[in-house]
């Protein structure tokens, strides 16, 4: 026999074995899984339920192209990983344009401001001073002007002229002297209250620029394993679409949908001992922290117990308090309700 015929015997002596192997552990599962169907028929209190795990769907909260993809489908990410990130240049630039109008409505605000601060306080010496050296003038000039005009030295049209200077400077002298009146107050008020408001509007469109900025990068909530990436990098997406999705395998729990006429043998709070067909001959526990008050869904069951009548079934949320095993969504728990020593008794049997 030649070298390569050897060889090919040798592979299929060794293909052979790990089927043999794959049935034989196969029936192992089986027959365990089996007994512990068995145990479970004759136990009212060995009950079957599935391993649940947080599922988190992360949808884009604006709008724009993807820039960056770092995981694929299957990774396992940690809390804070960067997942994808959204081309943030639209999102800039919203922000630059928030900022723009908040500048703009701080600057009226304090023009605003300070024509009140005017109004309230009167007008400085030097505007008075200034006011009165004006009026000094109109007036001499007005007083020069009349007799003139009297005389038909000067026209009316020119005397005029001289009158409403007088008289324009007269009124901002009187208003320098004597302050602002109450309806020019209340009108600057006003003016202040309205860019305050502007300016609370400005800051929380900068706020919220700022925001969706942030969620342009996005990031694993917490650990778990990537499910799902909805997109491609250089793809539009809209706002509210689906990026992706993650399994967070921290908050792994045990759920048992328990009959209503089983209820009896569960309580929160209950300590219960667990077994998984995945990883037999070992013996886990957990603790009921939470049995539904709203049933899930209903069960036919015709028996000479119930005869025709639904029976109802209710979730119960186990925690798993010292898994050491690796687990998946979906896999098959076996939950025994019963106290330690009759759950211990039921498993020698």
């Amino acid at each position: 026999m030649n070298t390569e015929a050897q060889a090919n015997s040798k592979s299929l002596v060794i293909k052979i074995a790990l089927v043999v192997v794959a049935i034989v552990l196969a029936a192992v599962l089986f027959s365990w899984y089996n007994a512990n169907r068995e145990v479970a028929q004759h136990n009212p209190a060995v009950m079957q339920g599935s391993v649940k795990m947080t599922e988190i769907d992360l949808n884009s909260m604006l709008d724009g192209y993807i820039e960056v993809v770092n995981v694929a489908e299957g990774d396992s990410v940690k809390e804070g990983d960067v997942l994808l990130q959204i081309e943030p240049d639209i999102v800039q630039a919203k922000v630059r344009e928030a900022e723009a109008a908040l500048g703009q409505a701080k600057a009226g605000l304090a023009q605003a401001q300070a024509v009140l601060a005017k109004a309230q306080n009167g007008a400085r010496p030097e505007d008075v001073a200034q006011a009165k050296a004006a009026y000094d003038y109109a007036a001499g000039t007005y007083e020069r002007m009349k007799p003139l005009f009297e005389d038909g030295a000067v026209s009316a049209n020119d005397f005029d002229g001289v009158t409403a200077q007088y008289l324009a400077a007269k009124a901002v002298y009187e208003t320098a002297m004597n302050g602002a009146r109450p309806e020019d107050i209340a009108q600057a008020q006003g003016a202040v209250q309205q860019y305050q408001a502007t300016v609370k509007q400005a800051e929380a469109a900068v706020n919220e620029a700022n925001t969706y900025l942030k969620h342009a990068v996005i990031t694993a909530p917490a650990d778990g394993v990537v499910t799902a990436v909805n997109v491609e990098k250089g793809e539009l997406i809209s706002t509210g679409m689906a990026l992706a999705s993650l399994r967070a395998e921290a908050d792994a729990w045990v759920e048992v949908n328990v009959l209503e006429t089983s209820l009896s043998l569960v309580q929160q709070g209950q300590q219960v001992s667990l077994s998984f067909p995945a990883y037999a001959e070992q013996t886990f526990h957990g603790t009921v922290v939470n049995v539904s008050k709203n049933p899930d869904f209903a069960v036919k069951k015709a028996t000479n117990e119930n005869g025709s009548f639904d029976v109802l079934s209710y979730a119960v949320k186990i925690r798993l308090d010292d898994m050491t095993q690796p687990l998946y969504a979906g896999m098959t728990a076996i939950v025994n309700f019963a106290p330690a020593g009759e759950a211990q008794s039921a498993q020698d049997k």
